[in-house]
């Protein structure tokens, strides 16, 4: 899906039936040199050693040298000053969008980017949504779409169905959730956690209490305890709302066979523990195909084209669909394919969503280069 602009205008130019200027934009080498003037584009971060921010940094890195972007990231955000800070001093080195990681203040966030003149993308739903989507530098956020075909409920409720209904579904018979930040009243949690038991009912599973929540974090004296208890009873599997790498050991150690589920990375170490039949499940936003749309749509509202910038005065809202990994063989394709330099969405293929190299670029071309499905990437990684 993603390459079928691409290769259309690639057919148009072979007919010689282009324009002059559409073949000299398309002829772009992607060695840095576009756009003609720099564009610095600030990223907000909650943590700097996080693995899927880590992952996004790299990809990031990748198109710095295809394009003329500059990507410039914050210290770990700890509190609201910290956030309305690090937006001040971006647009003080010259950053004209902003995508938010992470955001502490939700629309003082984006009413600081506005101040500044800057153009903010990031995930937001429900109220936040609405109380920004008017803000003519709310440039979008995306809508996060999985195999559930849920589009009512926010990614991190789809993320907790996701899993659930994944685990439930491989027959699991007593599953232990760890909610994070839910009982912290921490939102993106309790979407997760509320996802994780509608997706345990879709498939049938009606064994979940609340005695088999792990509550809080790890390094913590109660997750211990939780976790302890988990290990030593006659649980099965263990999903988690966060990663999961903290439950390695302990599983390993006990020698018993239980299944873990997480929002994961596809990286060598989720990898390893899929193909041990540890890990049975991971939902996972890849990064080129959920974090790479929000690159063009900055850089077309920065350069001034309205209408791959709002839809109708609004903010965009970019369908993107994240893959749910049940497989070693998928993980594994996944990840030789990024060990070795691929990308499910290459600069060339961003191109075509780049309004100023593709003149026929629309709000559809969003959706055309970056909705890549998981089946559509086993295909590419063959």
């Amino acid at each position: 899906m993603k390459k079928v602009i691409a290769l259309l205008i690639a057919a148009v130019m072979m007919l010689g039936i282009a324009s002059t200027a559409m073949a000299a934009e398309t002829d772009y080498a992607f060695d840095g040199s576009w756009p003609e003037e720099q564009i610095k584009i600030a990223v907000e971060v909650f943590d700097t050693t996080d693995e899927q921010f880590l992952a996004i940094h790299d990809y990031y890195d990748y198109l710095e040298t295809c394009y003329n972007i500059d990507f410039i990231y914050s210290e770990s955000i700890a509190s609201a000053e910290d956030e309305i800070a690090f937006i001040d001093s971006a647009a003080a080195a010259g950053c004209k969008g902003l995508f938010a990681f992470y955001n502490v203040t939700e629309a003082e966030a984006v009413k600081e980017c506005a101040a500044q003149g800057m153009y903010y993308v990031g995930a937001t739903s429900g109220d936040f949504l609405d109380s920004v989507i008017d803000n003519e530098y709310f440039t979008g956020t995306y809508l996060l779409q999985s195999s559930s075909g849920d589009t009512e409920h926010n990614g991190d409720y789809l993320a907790g169905y996701e899993m659930g209904y994944a685990i439930a579904n491989m027959g699991y018979q007593h599953i232990a959730y760890c909610e994070g930040g839910a009982s912290f009243g921490v939102q993106m949690f309790i979407d997760r956690k509320e996802g994780f038991i509608a997706g345990l009912e879709a498939a049938g599973y009606t064994n979940f209490s609340d005695g088999d929540v792990v509550s809080g974090w790890p390094g913590t004296d109660d997750f211990v305890a939780a976790q302890t208890a988990v290990i030593s009873g006659d649980y099965d599997a263990v999903v988690s709302s966060f990663n999961v790498a903290m439950w390695f050991q302990p599983v390993m150690e006990s020698g018993k066979e239980i299944g873990l589920a997480a929002i994961g990375e596809a990286n060598d170490t989720y990898m390893t523990f899929f193909d041990m039949g540890v890990v049975k499940c991971i939902v996972y936003d890849c990064e080129e195909t959920v974090f790479g749309v929000y690159v063009p749509m900055l850089v077309n509202a920065i350069m001034g084209y309205e209408d791959t910038a709002r839809d109708n005065g609004k903010g965009l809202v970019i369908p993107v669909t994240r893959w749910t990994i049940t497989e070693a063989e998928q993980i594994d394709k996944i990840y030789a394919f990024h060990d070795a330099g691929n990308w499910f969405v290459s600069a060339e293929d961003m191109a075509a969503s780049f309004k100023g190299l593709n003149p026929d670029a629309t709000l559809e071309t969003y959706e055309d280069v970056f909705n890549v499905t998981l089946d559509e990437a086993m295909e590419i990684a063959e």
